[in-house]
């Protein structure tokens, strides 16, 4: 393995096989370990036969296996796997095939060497590949997978790596301690570090201790390597005195009972028991009498202590306690009959088959079924120890490392054994870490439901304010609407005032005839003999002179209604000839000579009757006031009606006065615009405004010597709109 990267990781085969070929030949007391076993097949490289190259230990199996690898691993122990070797003194195994990839291979190497000859393939970001090396052994007195000590390693490492530049290589070895505790073992433990790590030039020990100081002792033994050493200590023993005046320098961490305690009553107010569950080695005796300081000062609450039980014993009576009881595992390093355990496997069994709540002390052992507790946080302690042990290697002298001794923990809870006891998360410390709790899409993706919120909002108030703006324009179209129509109806009216005269007579003349056929009827009534026949054609002749006056005041009613506009299809001929007759007697009295050319086969038009009547009344009557000072063989006005090639009605109205002046024409149509002393300026407004909303158009053209003419254009009969091919070219561009 290469060593060039920062993180290069030298890891050593438990020493356990390495350092039986120091011990003496015949050596006894020597406890044989049934758990090496081969690596199995090598992809590379191996051996046949007995060659013991092909041999590869590994460590100790891992104590926190799940049980369903147990008997996989058994198997592996009993088994051999020889792996055969190429041997390059036998010919027929490197033929000409294997020649031609060798070569390849060698010249591919030789270019890249050449190309990129400062290159560094095991250099680590950052770090240059001229950087010192140093070399750093990491021993734990307990098989190193255990989760505690896996949490310390990793953030160890990572802390010594984020405070160097320097390049780091790692060495690993695990004592195992609580399997192999004879001095044979202690003893040749020491030969191996000593003549294993002798010649490596170490600049640092890191010791992971739990169960006791035996590993500082012994690496304190006069001929170790004279390295600096960091201890980090996780039980609540006595510090022992070293070998040789040597000072303990690193961190002793030891487990915060009183705040577990504590933090059980805080989220449990209503216990009155607490059941005590911890082994015999002297580390687990510590920790028990660290929870008798504690329990005698908690008042109301009864300490029991299941400490000389087996474990299968202390599993069933966990099953059978009652509500108002909780379990506080302290450490389990040797059970109640002197075997080695693990904490982490009473944790596993015991927490699944409790009826009541399981507190631990340590966080490695949270995850298990365990509510939590004020724990042993050991990846802060890794981190921690890491520190340190980047000072040491930036040239700190040790004697200036301290030892820092540590009972603080911090509240950790798991969220799953919460839910599973009913315990309610409000009640848990301010400062208390929550473990496997589920999050909520609010609160993972908060920031975006938030802005998707704020978009949604935005979008509503828009929509909501053109909504808003919407319903105001309508009803400003129908104020408009309704003033426009009023408008109409007051130009109305005021026409009715012009036509006053021209009613009168309208009127007089049926009257007049009804009145005298009646007195002629009252003469012929009172002669010895009427003439019935003649009697007969009188009232004939009153029923039609009435009949006529009746026409007139309809004409007249249907003037001064307020209505809307309604369209249908229109007799254009019928209408017009309706208009003329309203208007002719004004004509007379003003000696205005009244030209109608209407064609026969004038086609239907779709409009409303009354307000295309208005139009024509407006146009009509400005015509007259535009010959007003025109003398009187010239005074005269057409009104024409047509069907165009496009199937549109065009009617114009044409006089024959001065003309409009060409500064006045573009305004011609705009309201208040008046050319007259008495006008409002209204009419040609208004008549614009109901052609455009019969879907026509009005326009006007005026010559100084040959007068005014106004024309419009309505659609054909079921059209909307007229065709724009009989538009003017102005209005066509529009």
């Amino acid at each position: 393995m290469s060593h060039a990267g920062a993180g290069a990781v030298r890891r050593a085969a438990p020493f356990g096989r390495r350092f039986r070929e120091h011990a003496a030949p015949g050596a006894t007391g020597v406890r044989p370990r049934p758990n090496w076993r081969p690596a199995g097949r090598l992809k590379s490289a191996g051996v046949a036969g007995s060659n013991p190259v092909g041999r590869v230990c590994t460590s100790s199996p891992n104590p926190e296996r799940p049980r369903a690898a147990a008997g996989r691993l058994e198997k592996l122990e009993n088994t051999t796997r020889p792996v055969r070797l190429f041997s390059l003194n036998r010919p027929r195994q490197f033929d000409a095939r294997a020649r031609r990839k060798l070569s390849l291979a060698l010249y591919l190497a030789l270019t890249w060497g050449c190309l990129w000859p400062n290159s560094d393939w095991a250099q680590t970001p950052g770090r240059s590949s001229g950087a010192a090396t140093n070399r750093v052994l990491l021993i734990f007195s307990e098989a190193r997978d255990l989760p505690g000590n896996v949490m310390m390693e990793q953030a160890a490492r990572g802390a010594m790596l984020a405070n160097t530049t320097n390049r780091i290589e790692f060495f690993s070895e695990s004592m195992d301690a609580s399997r192999f505790s004879t001095p044979q073992h202690d003893q040749l433990f020491q030969a191996y570090i000593r003549e294993n790590y002798g010649a490596h030039n170490l600049d640092l020990i890191v010791m992971f201790m739990g169960r006791s100081f035996l590993l500082a002792q012994e690496l304190a033994a006069p001929g170790m390597p004279p390295v600096p050493a960091l201890a980090v200590v996780v039980n609540d023993l006595e510090l022992p005195d070293l070998p040789g005046g040597r000072k303990f320098a690193g961190l002793v961490q030891r487990f915060d009972v009183r705040g577990t305690v504590e933090f059980i009553l805080q989220l449990q107010p209503q216990t009155r028991r607490v059941v005590v569950v911890g082994g015999t080695a002297p580390a687990d005796q510590a920790v028990l009498a660290s929870i008798a300081d504690t329990a005698r000062s908690v008042e109301g609450v009864r300490f029991d202590y299941w400490t000389n039980r087996p474990l299968n014993e202390v599993y069933q009576a966990a099953t059978l306690l009652p509500q108002d009881t909780v379990i506080l595992l302290g450490t389990v390093l040797r059970d109640a009959a002197g075997e080695p355990s693990y904490t982490t496997h009473v944790v596993q069994t015991l927490a699944p088959l409790a009826s009541v709540p399981v507190y631990v002390l340590g966080n490695s052992l949270i995850g298990s079924g365990a509510v939590g507790g004020t724990v042993v946080d050991f990846e802060n302690l890794g981190a921690s120890v890491g520190k340190l042990a980047s000072r040491l290697l930036a040239g700190t002298p040790i004697s200036r490392i301290s030892l820092q001794v540590r009972s603080n923990g911090i509240p950790m809870a798991d969220w799953r054994a919460l839910q599973r006891w009913h315990i309610e998360s409000r009640r848990l410390p301010a400062n208390c870490v929550v473990l496997y709790r589920p999050h909520s899409l609010w609160e993972e993706h908060g920031y975006l439901f938030l802005a998707i919120g704020l978009g949604f909002l935005a979008q509503a108030v828009t929509i909501a304010a053109l909504l808003i703006q919407r319903r105001r324009n309508r009803e400003a179209e129908a104020e408009i609407l309704r003033q426009r129509t009023e408008l109409a109806h007051a130009s109305r009216v005021s026409m009715m005032g012009q036509l006053a005269s021209a009613l009168t007579h309208e009127l007089n003349q049926p009257l007049g005839a009804i009145l005298r056929n009646a007195e002629a009827a009252e003469v012929y009534l009172q002669s010895e003999r009427p003439d019935l026949k003649e009697v007969q054609a009188i009232l004939a002749d009153i029923r039609r002179d009435d009949k006529r006056a009746g026409d007139v005041i309809d004409r007249m009613r249907s003037l001064f209604k307020r209505q809307k506009l309604v369209l249908a299809n229109l007799d254009m001929r019928d209408l017009l000839e309706d208009t003329i007759a309203m208007v002719r007697p004004d004509a007379a009295a003003r000696q205005i000579h009244l030209k109608v050319v209407v064609p026969p086969d004038l086609p239907a038009a779709q409009g409303d009757r009354v307000h295309v009547q208005q139009v024509l009344f407006n146009l009509i009557f400005n015509a007259m006031d535009a010959l007003v000072g025109v003398p009187d063989p010239r005074r005269s006005l057409t009104v024409e009606a047509a069907g165009t090639k496009h199937g549109n009605v065009q009617i114009s109205v044409r006089d024959c006065g001065a003309g409009i002046a060409p500064e006045h024409a573009a305004r011609i149509f705009e309201p208040f615009f008046t050319t007259k002393s008495n006008g409002m300026g209204m009419g040609l407004a208004i008549s614009k405004t109901i052609v455009e909303a019969h879907g026509g158009e009005i326009w006007m053209r005026s010559c100084a010597m040959e007068g005014t003419t106004f024309t419009f254009l309505l659609p054909p009969a079921g059209g909307d709109k007229v065709r724009p091919g009989d538009l003017p070219p102005s209005l066509q561009a529009n």
